[in-house]
């Protein structure tokens, strides 16, 4: 996906009361609107962090164990990977939605604060219309991902949950610590192309909690051990 950060600023701010000047304040008001709750949501997502658990977390040697982890969040009380994919995907529920409204409203907004005299669309505005569409597909492409991965997650928890194998378990906790690094990933890559398109129109997208928390260790404390078949009561 192409960054904004190469195409110059489109609209810029317009004194009050001249043409044009209505619709690109309503145009950022949208885009902050939609874009701000999610880019706090986001941010949440990248705050996980996986804590190992091992087997000296069971004091009771009778307890079934999996060979596993905890996820840990200072906002959310997802504990498993399941729990974390639906919550990604609830995140991005409405997106593309979100973002073709955006683009009707910036067809608007430049239709009406270009000068009469340019009758066809310029280049930049055709760079933006595309970079409204490139994060549509990308957000698309994200949650169809998801689903295959919770498909893919829960019939490997399935067969290990008939098998009791310890084999079968150790190959969900491997699956899972991959999926969580592809997932911060792609997240991450999602919360930079979002804020690099609301720097575009200059539409001020920060949230309190960005600033006032700081980044989680990885080596915070679990709230505690999962008990066996924790892992995937979040079911879709």
């Amino acid at each position: 996906m192409q960054s904004a950060k190469i195409i110059n600023k489109l609209l810029k701010e317009a004194p009050k009361n001249t043409k044009g000047s209505k619709e690109i304040a309503e145009l950022r008001n949208l885009i902050v609107e939609v874009m701000k709750p999610r880019l706090s949501k986001l941010n949440q997502i990248l705050r996980f962090r996986m804590v190992p658990a091992t087997r000296d977390d069971f004091q009771d040697e009778g307890v079934d164990w999996w060979p596993d982890y905890e996820l840990y969040s200072d906002s959310h009380a997802i504990t498993d990977m399941n729990g974390l994919l639906v919550c990604t995907q609830n995140s991005l529920k409405g997106m593309p939605d979100d973002l073709r409204a955006i683009g009707e409203k910036f067809d608007f907004a430049y239709s009406v604060a270009k000068p009469k005299t340019i009758q066809n669309k310029s280049k930049k505005f055709l760079l933006v219309d595309e970079l409204i569409e490139d994060l549509e597909d990308f957000v698309k492409h994200f949650s169809r991902l998801c689903t295959k991965i919770l498909d893919d997650r829960r019939n490997l928890h399935d067969l290990a949950s008939i098998t009791l194998d310890t084999d079968d378990r150790i190959k969900v906790k491997i699956f899972d610590e991959r999926i969580f690094v592809q997932l911060q990933s792609r997240i991450g890559n999602l919360d930079n192309y979002i804020r690099d398109f609301c720097a575009l129109f200059e539409a001020h997208v920060e949230f309190k909690d960005e600033a006032k928390s700081g980044p989680l260790s990885k080596f915070a404390k679990p709230q505690g051990p999962l008990l066996a078949g924790a892992v995937n009561k979040v079911r879709t």
